[in-house]
Parts: C-alpha cells; sequence; structure tokens
C-alpha cells in the first residue's frame, strides 16, 4: 500500500497515484536484478552461478516440482476451501427461505 502519493511514467506519460494506491510487484520481476546476475542479466544461462540458490520463480503442478514449491501454494489453497464451504452455507440457506 502507498504510504504517500506517487508518479511514475507510464506508456511515455507521468502518472500520479494517491495515497494508500494498492501495489503489486511481481516476484519473478526479482529475477532481472543485475545485482543478483551482473552484465548478463537479460541472456540465458542455464549454467549461471548460485541460479538454484537464487531462482525466484515457482513452477509447480500439483505436487511435482523442480525443487521449490510456491510458498503461498497452502494458503491458497485452505482460502479457497474456507471459501467453498461459506458459499455452500449461504446457498443452503437461500434453498431454505425458498
Amino acid at each position: 500500500m502507498a504510504t504517500e502519493e506517487f508518479t511514475v511514467k507510464m506508456l511515455g506519460r507521468n502518472r500520479t497515484f494517491p495515497a494508500g494506491t494498492p501495489i503489486v510487484i511481481a516476484l519473478n520481476l526479482g529475477m532481472f536484478d543485475e545485482n543478483v546476475w551482473g552484465k548478463s542479466t537479460y541472456e540465458f544461462d542455464h549454467n549461471r552461478d548460485n541460479l538454484v540458490k537464487n531462482h525466484m520463480m515457482f513452477q509447480s503442478v500439483g505436487n511435482k516440482h523442480a525443487g521449490r514449491m510456491c510458498p503461498g501454494k497452502f494458503f491458497a489453497m485452505n482460502m479457497c476451501s474456507e471459501i467453498l464451504t461459506e458459499c455452500g452455507k449461504v446457498r443452503r440457506e437461500m434453498a431454505k427461505a425458498l
């Protein structure tokens, strides 16, 4: 959440956003940090030093992964279960009222 008004150049124009604007920064943008990866940041190099240690993306399917599971996986699964449970309660209450 922005704590103060801020301005960014976007699509060639300066755009100002008020304090309280939600800000989401994609985690995978960390994969383009020259302080971590050096000048070859934008070049493909599967033998890059410290690649596994510093890799910030989480590609997985079910429980299959390449050594890094998304840290939000269980949070998302639990949240979806709670939402479905609550929706079911509301649906049953609405059906009783009819």
